[in-house]
């Protein structure tokens, strides 16, 4: 069964959602990740990290847009998942947000998949290693 949680979308923020996979999280963003909204996307991850969620998912495949300061925020998402001893992937990068994950090699750093459901399918005890 699938819970979600819609959070307010303040000015300058993308639209977030959180929703239940199992024992995964999967927060769901839309729109641009920058400068402006990266604070409201960290501070979700972590509250959910804090509050016991110990697989966590960020589906980016709603994002048009993702600056440094986003990249920045998954990186230490993903070091803070793992301080939780827990993991920390990504669900299918928007085109423009892929191409920004290539050039920076950070795909090689983040775990991706396609989807939600291949993410689940994952051992999460194997540390959902990235797929080609």
């Amino acid at each position: 069964m699938q819970a979600e949680t819609v959070l307010p979308d303040p000015a300058g923020s993308p639209a977030l959602r959180v929703e239940e996979h199992g024992r995964f999280r999967v927060v769901v963003l839309a729109g641009e990740v920058d400068l402006a909204a990266s604070s409201a996307v960290r501070i979700c991850l972590r509250e959910l990290m804090v509050d016991g969620a110990t697989h966590v998912l960020v589906d980016l495949r709603g994002v048009t847009f993702m600056d440094s300061t986003g990249l920045g925020m998954l990186v230490a998402a993903r070091k803070q998942a793992r301080v939780f001893r827990g993991s920390f992937g990504l669900v299918a990068p928007s085109p423009p947000v892929a191409r920004v994950l290539s050039l920076t090699a950070l795909d090689k750093f983040l775990p991706c998949y396609a989807s939600v459901a291949d993410a689940v399918l994952a051992d999460p005890a194997a540390e959902l290693e990235p797929t080609a």
